[in-house]
């Protein structure tokens, strides 16, 4: 197991937003200590391999994965009441100034504004650290997802809507 990541050597403080019924919860940026919770987040994350094979199943497979993103990147937790209900990660490209973009959110908090609000942090935060350009694919029939991408400024790539894979972009 990877040892715990150093703390964000740029800490943003909790910010406090309101699903779309005025109910609050927290986004914070990921620390180290917060791996056990992450970890626990995925094992029970439904459905299972949801996106795009993402998340991976399984407690070895997850730790991984985690192991292969959580020191790189943007990582942005959403809590309400204390309990992890989100994980947004914005992880480099190879493209200077591009990152691909991936969040996950519990199930029964999905359909709540929880994901478009997010997004918002996220982007904000993406912009803030000098980021460019935002990539992420998102699977056509998704329209839920679209629908958030797109109230946030991201777009389609032309020719992959139809794609079992489709890519949208945004430039900050």
């Amino acid at each position: 197991m990877q040892p715990p990541s150093p703390p964000d050597p740029n800490p943003r403080p909790l910010l406090i937003r309101y699903d779309k019924y005025g109910e609050p919860f927290a986004i914070r940026s990921y620390h180290g200590s917060d791996r056990p919770a992450l970890l626990a987040f995925y094992e029970a994350f439904q459905p299972k391999r949801a996106a795009q094979g993402l998340p991976p199943t399984g407690a070895d497979r997850i730790t991984r994965w985690l192991d292969g993103i959580l020191g790189v990147g943007i990582h942005l937790l959403a809590l309400r009441d204390g309990a992890l209900i989100g994980h947004a990660l914005l992880v480099p490209t190879g493209e200077e100034g591009v990152a691909e973009y991936a969040v996950f959110l519990r199930q029964d908090q999905r359909g709540h504004g929880v994901g478009t609000e997010f997004n918002r942090v996220a982007v904000t935060r993406a912009a803030a650290d000098g980021l460019k350009r935002l990539w992420l694919t998102v699977e056509p029939h998704n329209r839920a997802a679209i629908r958030s991408y797109e109230r946030v400024g991201f777009r389609f790539v032309p020719g992959t809507v139809f794609s079992p894979e489709a890519e949208m972009v945004m430039d900050l």
